[in-house]
C-alpha cells in the first residue's frame, strides 16, 4: 500500500532562513511525497489554493498554536483560510488544559460548521494539552463531529505516555491523522525531552507504530515531523525519511507479524 505521505513545513524553516514555497513543493514532489502540512506562521498561507494545481501536492492541514493573547489571530485564520479544511490545533493557554482552551474551542467549532472546517487536536509535549489522554477527554466533553485528534508519535514518545496499543484504542473514534518522526529521548532534544530526526534515525520504532495502526485499519494521512535542529541538508533528510517510510510499508505488507511485539523487557 502506498499511504499518503506528507511532510510538515517546519523542516524548511532552517537556522539560515526559510526555503521559498516553490522550492519546498518541488522537493516534496520530486521525492514522491503527496503533500505537506503548513504552519500557521508561514507567509505562504494565501498561496494554499495554488499548491495542488501547480505542484500536484495536497495541503492536508495547517498547524496552529493557541495561546492566550492569540485569540484574534486564531479566529482570523479560521475565518479566512482557503484551500485547506483541516486545522491541527495545539492548546497552550496554561500548564494544563484550561477554561481558556475550552472557550476557544466553543468559539471555533461554530466557525467550523459554517465554513466546512475540522479541528484535529494536536497533543504537544510541554504544552497545556500534552497527552492523547487529554485530547480524548476534550473530544468526549465536546462530542462534536468536527473535533478530532492527530496522533503525533514524537510527542507521545517524548512525554513517555506509553501504552501505545491502549492509547490508539482510546483515540480510535477520533483519530484522523498520524504524524511521525525519528526520535530519541535526550536533554539535547526539543524542550530538553527528545530529538527530532529523519525516520531512519532514533530509538523510536516507527515500524511497530505502523503495524499497530495497520491492524486497526487506519487509512488516513501520515505526516513527517521535521525541525531545524536536525541540521544538514534538508533535501537529504526528506529523502531519508520517505525512503525509510516506504521501506517500512513494504516490510509491513510482506511480514505484518513482525510488528507484533512481546512484552517490553524493561
Amino acid at each position: 500500500m502506498n499511504r499518503p505521505l506528507h511532510h510538515m513545513d517546519f523542516i524548511f524553516q532552517t537556522a539560515l532562513g526559510t526555503y521559498p514555497l516553490a522550492a519546498q513543493c518541488e522537493m516534496l514532489a520530486e521525492l514522491g511525497y503527496q503533500g505537506l502540512t503548513m504552519s500557521a506562521w508561514s507567509k505562504d498561507l494565501n498561496s494554499i489554493a495554488q499548491v495542488k494545481p501547480t505542484w500536484g501536492l495536497d495541503v492536508g492541514a495547517v498547524y496552529l498554536i493557541y495561546r492566550r493573547g492569540l485569540e484574534s489571530f486564531v479566529t482570523n485564520l479560521f475565518e479566512t483560510i482557503e484551500g485547506c479544511t483541516t486545522i491541527e490545533l495545539a492548546l497552550h493557554s496554561g500548564d494544563e488544559v484550561t477554561h481558556f482552551d475550552r472557550q476557544m474551542l466553543e468559539h471555533l467549532l461554530p466557525i467550523c460548521e459554517r465554513r466546512g472546517l475540522a479541528i484535529n487536536l494536536y497533543p504537544h509535549a510541554r504544552y497545556g494539552m500534552q497527552t492523547t489522554t487529554e485530547a480524548v477527554a476534550l473530544c468526549k466533553e465536546f462530542n462534536h463531529p468536527r473535533l478530532n485528534i492527530v496522533f503525533n508519535g514524537y510527542h507521545w514518545y517524548a512525554t513517555e505516555e506509553q501504552a501505545l496499543e491502549q492509547r490508539l484504542d482510546a483515540m480510535w473514534p477520533w483519530l484522523k491523522q498520524v504524524n511521525i518522526a525519528g526520535t530519541r529521548r535526550s536533554p539535547l532534544g526539543w524542550g530538553g525531552l527528545a530529538t527530532i530526526e529523519p525516520l531512519d534515525e532514533g530509538e523510536m520504532d516507527n515500524f511497530v507504530l505502523l503495524g499497530a495502526l495497520e491492524r486497526r485499519g487506519f487509512d488516513g494521512r501520515f505526516g513527517v515531523l521535521g525541525w531545524e535542529s536536525m541540521g544538514g541538508d534538508v533535501y537529504g533528510n526528506l529523502r531519508r525519511s520517505v525512503t525509510a517510510f516506504r521501506s517500512m510499508e513494504q516490510r509491513l505488507a510482506a511480514h505484518p507479524e513482525w510488528a507484533v511485539l512481546t512484552d517490553s523487557p524493561h
